[in-house]
């Protein structure tokens, strides 16, 4: 878990995470962000299969849970499974519910998440997790 510095928002936001896994270090990049409504989260899934099919470098999603949970919801779970079933790879799940950020890894799609460190968020979007 590791703070950050932005306020609470009212909506929840998403990010793709893109980048790759060296060893237990997982660095990547946050993009195509937007924003969805309270309690739901709203992204361009299109976009995230395109990439996945041209650049195989989709690691995960970032999203926020105002004023919420760091833990997974009930829906994060599903998504997850889903996207990890789809993909036949390992995904993370960063969840920002405010001004800290949590990170987890599902492995497959009976996953319930894997917590981690997430050892550094830069304001350039740019991560690094630990297992």
């Amino acid at each position: 878990m590791i703070e950050t510095s932005s306020a609470i928002d009212t909506v929840e936001q998403c990010w793709a995470l893109i980048g790759h896994q060296q060893g237990r270090v997982w660095l990547g990049q946050r993009v195509q962000p937007t924003t969805g409504k309270p309690v739901s989260v709203e992204f361009d899934g299109q976009w995230v299969l395109e990439r996945e099919e041209r650049h195989g470098d989709i690691i995960g999603f970032c999203h926020t849970h105002p004023g919420g949970s760091p833990e997974p919801s009930t829906r994060d779970l599903q998504t997850m499974r889903a996207w990890v079933g789809s993909f036949g790879k390992r995904l993370l799940c960063l969840i920002e519910p405010g001004d800290l950020v949590t990170a987890f890894r599902f492995d497959d799609d009976g996953c319930q998440g894997i917590e981690l460190s997430l050892c550094e968020l830069s304001p350039g979007e740019r991560f690094v997790v630990c297992e």
